[in-house]
């Protein structure tokens, strides 16, 4: 089984796979020079790639939800839906 990050959105806690949280941290790190929002939430989640966890603030969640939106659907697989509903 792969490993996972303990992902904290707005009070709850996704285990996502840590390959998907190093696209998103990757992904995000693209748009960083337009977005200091993209910029902290790839901060945060390569951060959680050492340390195993993180929890979100609202402006990396508003962050998140964009690069979710804006990336090819199936590049994040099944955890990209997990992830969505989590902060619905």
């Amino acid at each position: 089984m792969d490993e996972t990050i303990e992902v904290g959105l707005d009070g709850k806690v996704v285990a996502v796979p840590r390959d998907v949280v190093s696209a998103i941290a990757a992904a995000a790190a693209a748009r960083a020079g337009v977005s200091g929002r993209h910029r902290d939430l790839s901060l945060h989640l390569n951060s959680a790639l050492e340390a195993g966890h993180v929890s979100l603030g609202q402006g990396e969640l508003r962050a998140l939800v964009a690069v979710l939106e804006e990336e090819h659907p199936e590049r994040f697989g099944s955890a990209a839906a997990e992830l969505r509903g989590a902060v619905a």
